[in-house]
């Protein structure tokens, strides 16, 4: 009987080692296929030999003192504009303003499973934000405002459930708010203004429960202000203007206890501001 259950503990040990085992090295392989990811996204750049990005190289392969592996590990998190958790795997990219032209497509979004911040504001990028973005699950805070990007709002941004700020402003950005908007409850900062957005606004809106800020001004959006907005209970600021809204300001309005700014001006309203909306 003893044989038998030592067997047992030795095959049970020796699992438990390989789970172990694989689990560190894929844990492990996080940051070298990141930072060939970057690398490569950065060779598609136009002028990828700015200042900023300078400090993107990896440590030479036959170094003696540490580990290849190491060593790109440590030099990822180093690089300007990277941000890293303690396991060495990227959480934040932040190249705003940089001037940077090129496409977001050799982006491969799917290998960076912890990054929770991306900024990639005030550049020249250009192209169509592809849809792998979905593919960052914790995804807290996008900024790709003040570029060149056109074409529809990819609708997998729906799946971002832990986003909280979306900029997706001063773009060249075409076609329909997301239907599923609704679905971002975690959302506080919604800006899409300064684009060419026709259509309605979708009704689900009115689910973001948490949404502080809406900016909607400058685009080609139609029809009514929906009734359900009043269901943004935590809204101080909302912008509308400079569109085509039509009908009368709805009374929902009027719940938004919290809300300090208010433009709806140059759209086709009609009638008098509710008296539920106070001054």
């Amino acid at each position: 009987m003893g044989l038998p259950s030592l067997s047992r503990v030795s095959l049970l040990v020796s699992s438990l080692l390989f789970v172990i085992l694989h689990f560190s090295q894929n844990v492990a392989s996080y940051p070298t296929g990141e930072a060939h990811t970057l690398l490569k996204w950065k060779a598609t750049l136009q002028n990828h030999n700015t200042s900023l990005m300078l400090s993107w190289t990896l440590y030479p392969v036959n170094s003696t003192n540490n580990s290849a592996h190491h060593k790109t590990k440590t030099s990822l998190c180093l690089w300007s504009g990277i941000s890293c958790n303690n396991a060495g795997s990227v959480i934040g990219v932040n190249l705003t303003n940089l001037s940077l032209r090129g496409t977001l497509e050799e982006f491969s979004f799917s290998l960076f499973p912890q990054l929770s911040y991306l900024n990639l504001s005030s550049n020249e990028l250009f192209g169509t934000s592809p849809p792998q973005i979905s593919n960052l699950s914790k995804l807290k805070y996008l900024d790709l405002s003040t570029n060149k990007l056109f074409g529809n709002i990819p609708p997998e941004i729906d799946l971002l459930i832990n986003l909280e700020v979306l900029y997706l402003c001063r773009n060249e950005l075409n076609g329909l708010i997301l239907k599923e908007i609704g679905q971002l409850h975690s959302l506080s900062t919604l800006d899409l203004s300064e684009n060419q957005l026709s259509g309605f606004i979708p009704s689900s809106i009115g689910n973001l429960s948490n949404l502080e800020v809406l900016y909607l001004y400058r685009n080609n959006l139609s029809g009514s202000i929906p009734i359900k907005i009043g269901k943004l209970i935590s809204l101080t600021d909302l912008r509308l203007c400079y569109n085509h809204f039509t009908g009368s300001i709805p009374l929902s309005i009027g719940s938004m206890h919290y809300l300090k700014v208010m433009y709806l001006n140059n759209n086709n309203l009609f009638g008098s501001i509710p008296t539920e909306i106070e001054s």
